[in-house]
């Protein structure tokens, strides 16, 4: 008996660990996996494939400027981004350009920069805290380059995502 509350204390610590995402699927060139480096702020989610430090990501924008890149380190991340009047809020909502929720993909390589859009989806944020920890998971993320995405994140607040 004590082993099995042992293992369910262990099990509830285990989920208290930090950020983290799981991501299944190819989009944007990249085959995604496994993330320790998520982030939650303003109206952003953001997704990262490479190891990225919350205050090395102050560059992120709603939109970019084609052709030119918004930063000069290497990116792969998936960014989720809420309509410009809106913070990240707990709820379903389908994920589309021009929508309320807009999914980008950016992969900066070098002086290479690829900007890939969703198309289709849903995001399901599962809870919010101010200044804390963000959760959800989104399905069918599908983009315009005919990759697509599905996982699960927990976020955690970074003060350098600006609205």
């Amino acid at each position: 008996m004590s082993r099995l509350i042992l293992s369910c204390l262990l099990a509830v610590f285990a989920g208290c660990e930090g950020a983290g995402a799981e991501l299944e699927g190819t989009a944007g060139g990249i085959q995604w996996g496994s993330s320790d480096w998520v982030y939650v702020g303003a109206r952003y989610v953001i997704i990262s494939q490479i190891e990225v430090e919350c205050r090395d990501i102050d560059w992120i924008e709603r939109n970019y400027d084609e052709g030119v890149s918004p930063t000069d380190n290497d990116a792969s991340l998936l960014q989720l981004a809420f309509s410009s009047s809106e913070e990240v809020q707990a709820g379903r909502f389908p994920v589309a350009q021009g929508g309320q929720v807009e999914g980008t993909i950016v992969n900066v390589t070098g002086d290479v920069f690829n900007e890939t859009a969703a198309t289709a989806g849903t995001l399901d944020v599962d809870s919010v805290e101010e200044e804390g920890v963000a959760t959800g998971t989104f399905e069918a993320l599908t983009f315009d380059d005919g990759g697509t995405l599905s996982g699960s994140f927990t976020a955690e607040w970074c003060v350098n995502l600006k609205p």
